[in-house]
């Protein structure tokens, strides 16, 4: 039995044979010719799902039912920078906000503090008891199909839509859940950037891998875009439609052809080059620095300070502070590129 594009139903597909990044089994994946959708060939039913990611993803990829400080230090500076999008390119005021797949719940508590009458749903018990205890916040122990019609201005979904088995549905879910001129936040890993490590770009938890081209069009029904941000992982800002479309607006030729191009070009040569992989020791140094003086505080003293101190965390990575921080030589940086181009 062939398998339809979720995308665009075309049978059409260049199959290619991966390795989850995590435990290194195969994965079948599906190119679309047609429009350039990339996806696993075998997907879970939404039951399977459901049982997995309330019970099994967060120990799976995290090791833990509930974050570490380190995560939690991670997740705190990824929300500052979710933040900064949402101001720049819609105003932050008081409008309600719903994240969808809130984790610890570290996005939902910045966001408060930054004005927003925010709160969340997770499926995992362990996660969205955490972020209640933790941070005195509300995210339920919920799935998408739970929320209600107009839950909220905007939506926010942060490496959530992936993970879902039927994005056509899914977007259809979002549009009632949002309310009228309300917005959609969406992030997810960019299959087309550079600076993946190419051994770090499959999992099998991830269903589905996204460019620009075929995200915007899976949106394309329900949402109209409003802002793209695709230097590293993939954010895009869309506005809900007073009125759904007929149909998906599909890509363009074009884009289908630079994302067929662009996916050929993938490989460790670029990504030590020119997507920075050779300067990922030090930034791993860098990051390890900063995560040891937290490792001893508690999860709101975390997202407290990195909140008091955002304007700081904004500042571009350079060779000269990581210096200033502890000084690894080049030679220990090289040892490390070798390390990872070996493994």
């Amino acid at each position: 039995m062939n398998k339809n594009c979720d995308l665009c139903q075309s049978v059409d597909f260049i199959n290619l044979v991966e390795k989850d990044a995590k435990n290194k089994s195969q994965l079948n994946i599906l190119h679309c010719i047609q429009c350039g959708l990339i996806q696993q060939r075998d997907v879970p039913s939404n039951a399977e799902l459901k049982t997995y990611y309330a019970h099994n993803y967060r120990q799976d990829y995290k090791s833990t039912y509930s974050p570490k400080p380190k995560y939690v230090y991670r997740a705190g500076l990824a929300a500052l920078d979710r933040i900064k999008f949402l101001e720049t390119h819609l105003g932050v005021g008081h409008q309600t906000l719903l994240d969808i797949g809130a984790g610890g719940g570290e996005f939902v508590y910045m966001a408060k503090k930054r004005g927003l009458d925010a709160k969340g749903i997770e499926p995992n018990i362990g996660y969205s008891e955490f972020s209640k205890e933790q941070y005195g916040v509300e995210v339920q122990t919920a799935m998408l199909s739970d929320l209600e019609d107009s839950s909220a201005d905007i939506l926010t979904m942060f490496h959530v839509f992936e993970h879902m088995a039927n994005p056509q549905d899914v977007m259809r879910k979002l549009h009632r859940c949002v309310k009228d001129n309300g917005y959609l936040f969406i992030e997810v890993p960019n299959i087309l950037q550079a600076d993946a490590s190419p051994h770090n770009i499959y999992f099998k938890a991830h269903l589905f891998y996204y460019s620009k081209f075929t995200l915007k069009s899976s949106a394309s029904q329900y949402f109209d875009l409003v802002r793209t941000e695709d230097s590293g992982n993939l954010k895009m800002l869309f506005k809900k439609k007073s009125v759904p479309s007929l149909n998906v607006s599909l890509p363009s030729a074009e884009e289908v052809q630079a994302t067929k191009r662009r996916m050929q070009k993938k490989g460790w040569l670029e990504y030590l080059l020119i997507g920075g992989g050779a300067l990922k020791p030090f930034r791993r140094v860098e990051k390890m620095i900063f995560e040891a003086f937290v490792k001893n505080s508690s999860p709101r003293k975390i997202l407290d300070d990195l909140y008091e101190k955002r304007h700081e965390h904004s500042k571009a990575f350079s060779i000269g502070n990581l210096k200033r921080l502890g000084g690894w030589s080049t030679a220990s940086g090289l040892g490390f590129v070798c390390f990872e181009a070996l493994c």
